[in-house]
């Protein structure tokens, strides 16, 4: 097993250059699907990426990529999905909505992805039922079938993915499309954005999201927006090394609700049109409570990156996680490097701000949370070791090299 070796309490300081949105490009990738040809460009290079690129290729796209930037040409030979790909990540439902809109079918397996509890995918096909599908399960296979009709849905749950699946489907479904109670995330309105350069009439109006019919097959060229989950990272190794940091090529819109939070701990924070700069202290202050809730208030996302900032904080704080019943898995990891967490019960957790950590070794268990461990030994005393890499590299482009232009200390071992 691979794994990250860390010499922590190096303080950060320079410029960090921020990718693509992971959870911007995967819905995109899996849009792409429902067009002609498209160019793709600020792609990160992500495991979860190349593993959709693969998922496209094998359903007889034809692909090329040449640094961040992938054309693709719709030479779709089948519907069914390749069944291995599909169970490494969990946006391979995408696929499900914008095949079966596309060309009336698809076959799909459960998705993958990070275990963060129960994440069924029955909304989905509740949604795509709603739009006219026939849907039948046969052992571990998912087939659906059906010439859709736009329908109003309201969600009975606000979900991204369901959201997202529902706009793929519905830009080919006769009639409109109207998604009540909706996500309002930004990587949605980047997809809405993409399939509306492609020739698609999809407006929001706040949490409902208006998809006309459009049948549209056209050549795109688009650029995929910077991600804010990675740069609300680079936010939290700042503060946990005491760092200065310029986090570039981020919308400072789009992590309103995370940088308040970090200057309630005591760092300083500068938004600019394009990048933001953070001056940590020293020594940090704890927040009485956070709270995790769809957006635009505190992401899930970054709930294990503040907690692993809090554990070097002076007070107590308690986090709730309302989103996902096993967001908890980097508590004993953190544990292990002496930060001072209680798991309450399986979404509250109370977490007492220790001096100092110790490194250790660690063990990610999902993506964040080993975000979260990364956070925790960079600003830690000794060395750290932390397996589970590949989880980490779900998400973060070039992680070793961006940290280590400023002023990180960190290696991989095989």
């Amino acid at each position: 097993m691979s794994c990250y070796i860390i010499e922590g309490g190096n303080r950060l300081s320079g410029e960090v250059q921020i990718s693509g949105a992971k959870n911007a490009v995967l819905p995109i990738l899996a849009a792409a699907a429902t067009q002609r040809e498209t160019t793709i460009k600020n792609i990160p290079f992500l495991s979860d990426v190349s593993n959709t690129l693969q998922i496209l290729k094998k359903l007889g796209m034809q692909i090329k990529s040449e640094g961040s930037t992938v054309t693709a040409i719709n030479s779709i030979n089948t519907t069914v999905l390749d069944k291995e790909l599909s169970q490494r990540m969990r946006s391979s439902v995408l696929f499900l909505g914008a095949l079966l809109g596309r060309f009336g079918e698809v076959t799909i397996s459960e998705p993958g992805g990070c275990q963060l509890g129960s994440r069924p995918i029955e909304l989905h096909l509740w949604a795509m039922e709603q739009l006219g599908a026939e849907i039948v399960k046969n052992d571990d296979k998912i087939f659906c079938k059906g010439n859709l009709k736009g329908k109003e849905i309201e969600l009975p749950i606000i979900s991204v993915g369901v959201t997202e699946n529902i706009i793929l489907a519905a830009i080919n479904a006769k009639g409109t499309t109207i998604i009540k109670n909706a996500a309002k995330e930004p990587e949605i309105d980047d997809l809405i954005a993409y399939l509306n350069k492609c020739g698609s009439k999809i407006r929001r109006e706040k949490n409902t999201v208006v998809i006309e019919e459009s049948n549209v097959e056209s050549y795109c060229d688009y650029s995929v927006m910077s991600d804010r989950i990675e740069a609300g990272t680079y936010i939290a190794m700042a503060a946990s090394t005491g760092g200065e940091l310029f986090i570039n090529n981020v919308n400072p819109s789009n992590i309103g609700i995370i940088i308040p939070i970090f200057e309630k701990t005591g760092c300083i924070i500068k938004a600019y049109k394009d990048k933001i700069y953070v001056d940590a202290p020293e020594r940090l202050y704890s927040l009485p409570k956070i709270i995790t809730k769809p957006y635009p208030y505190f992401p899930t996302d970054m709930q294990p990156q503040i907690m692993a900032v809090l554990s070097k904080s002076e007070g107590k704080c308690v986090v709730k996680e309302t989103l996902f019943s096993a967001r908890n898995k980097h508590i004993p990891e953190l544990n292990k490097m002496g930060a001072d967490i209680k798991i309450m019960d399986n979404t509250t957790f109370e977490i007492r701000g220790v001096d100092s950590l110790q490194g250790s070794e660690v063990y990610a268990k999902d993506l964040r949370g080993g975000a979260a461990l990364l956070i925790a030994a960079l600003g830690a005393a000794g060395e750290s070791r932390i397996y589970g890499t590949e989880h980490i590299e779900r998400g973060y482009e070039a992680l070793c090299a961006k940290i280590e232009c400023v002023g990180g200390k960190i290696g991989k071992a095989v």
